[in-house]
């Protein structure tokens, strides 16, 4: 069995965090982000300067916290208010090399508990549960870790032509063998790009053009080999934004990619036919542009996208090419300034690489392509501006006559959450998980799990 466990990438713009002392009925209306990009809701509300608005129909009042005299739009929580910037330290500061170019240097540290009553692979990083114990042993697991700190170089270049240059450097505290639950440096994004108005060109280790929606869930496994397909690797891409109105936009992908996701190989049966994958999506998003944190947003997007390439599998005197396609659909909706769904679904075969098939590439023993469909759900609400829960649930399925008797014929998570964000810089979650994972011989194994995660955002 083939477990090439290629995960998703963590959204370095996380929710920024925010607090919770607001009653419901006294709160903001406010515009929610997609949580499927991890991006900080805005207030919507405005009100004079040194003033604070007390409820959806009060006229503002003049007794307020400091907050909203610097910040008359967040009504007094403190997810929303600017913060008292640190003092700048003395010289020397950073020095690029080349003068040209800006280098902006964030990230998070992150605390992670984990608890799950039947063994997940991996503890610290949940994708699907081990075989159960037929004699009824303990399974019992509990991780507390912080491998999911993140540190990240945004950077910003002079213009070249018509395009203005740029780029990315994403790492955080795993390895290449994230089953193994050890620290190391894991490269998640590198890459530079060349952007306007109208086009925009990367190259680089980026996020896949198929099946790019992330679910808000709290560990880093982000449901792969639980029906959310889409990785990252080394990729060179081009997008074209066309607007036909003021309040629509599409979105033209294509690039070519890493036939491999390397990040992890554990028993790699299968390696590139000598030619890349091809990957291409469609997206239509409508409504009107809104700041969602540092990233511009319509409250509608549906998005279609494909992938085609090849596998080669080679075992003594076997020589197995298997074809690589894949369909994804994906979508996300802003329904209300509180409310909103995302999703995605996808089917094709060989996705292993591509976090779909729980990693399955191809049969273990005919080395043949797997096929498989699957998908995930969620839907969150932001019972205020500091505290948003999501729900949601995502299958795998493989089909269980392409597999050989060692390999995992099923998996699927169901997850709720509770996020709240106490500041701009702070944050704490809690995650309840149902996980199942059943095999074609090996005994099947169900579990419940909980996680808790505190956040520190710089």
């Amino acid at each position: 069995m083939r477990i090439a466990v290629a995960f998703l990438c963590v959204s370095f713009l996380a929710r920024t965090v925010s607090c919770f002392a607001q009653d419901v009925e006294r709160l903001p209306s406010v515009l929610r982000a997609q949580p499927a990009e991890n991006v900080q809701p805005v207030a919507f509300v405005t009100a004079q300067p040194g003033t604070c608005v007390d409820s959806e129909e009060s006229q503002p009042t003049p007794s307020c916290p400091t907050c909203c005299d610097v910040c008359p739009q967040c009504r007094c929580s403190q997810c929303q208010c600017p913060e008292r910037p640190a003092p700048c330290l003395p010289c020397p500061r950073i020095n690029l090399a080349n003068p040209s170019w800006n280098l902006l240097i964030g990230g998070y540290l992150e605390l992670d508990v984990l608890f799950n009553s039947a063994r997940p692979v991996a503890p610290g990083v949940p994708f699907f549960l081990a075989p159960g114990s037929p004699l009824g042993f303990n399974q019992s697991t509990v991780d507390i870790h912080a491998r999911q700190t993140t540190l990240y170089g945004a950077l910003v270049g002079p213009e070249v032509g018509a395009f203005k240059s740029g780029g990315l450097i994403l790492v955080n505290l795993f390895n290449d063998s994230v089953i193994e639950d050890r620290y190391g440096i894991l490269p998640i994004q590198a890459y530079g790009e060349l952007k306007n108005e109208d086009w925009r060109f990367a190259a680089g280790q980026q996020i896949d053009i198929f099946a790019p929606l992330l679910p808000a869930v709290l560990p880093f496994s982000y449901m792969a080999a639980s029906g959310n397909a889409g990785v990252y690797r080394g990729q060179v891409r081009a997008e074209r934004f066309l607007h036909p109105s003021d309040e629509e936009q599409w979105t033209i992908t294509a690039g070519i990619s890493d036939p491999i996701a390397t990040t992890i190989n554990n028993v790699r049966l299968s390696e590139d036919n000598g030619w890349p994958n091809v990957e291409l999506r469609v997206a239509w998003a409508a409504g009107p542009v809104q700041q969602a944190g540092p990233i511009p947003q319509r409250p509608f997007e549906v998005g279609i996208s494909a992938v085609g390439g090849q596998l080669r599998t080679i075992n003594g005197a076997t020589r197995v090419v298997a074809n690589v396609w894949g369909l994804a659909g994906d979508f996300r909706w802003r329904a209300t300034e509180r409310f909103g769904f995302a999703g995605e679904v996808y089917t094709g075969q060989a996705l292993g690489t591509y976090g779909a098939a729980v990693f399955q590439n191809v049969n273990a023993v005919t080395f043949e392509p797997v096929h498989v469909t699957g998908g995930w759900l969620e839907t969150y609400y932001y019972l205020t501006p500091c505290l948003h829960s999501h729900v949601g649930y995502g299958i795998d399925d493989p089909v269980d006559s392409d597999l050989a008797a060692s390999q995992i014929a099923f998996n699927r998570t169901i997850f709720a959450n509770l996020i709240w964000d106490v500041t701009k810089s702070f944050r704490l979650a809690g995650e309840f998980t149902a996980r199942r994972t059943n095999y074609i011989t090996a005994p099947d194994n169900d579990g419940v799990g909980f996680q808790t995660q505190a956040q520190w955002k710089f």
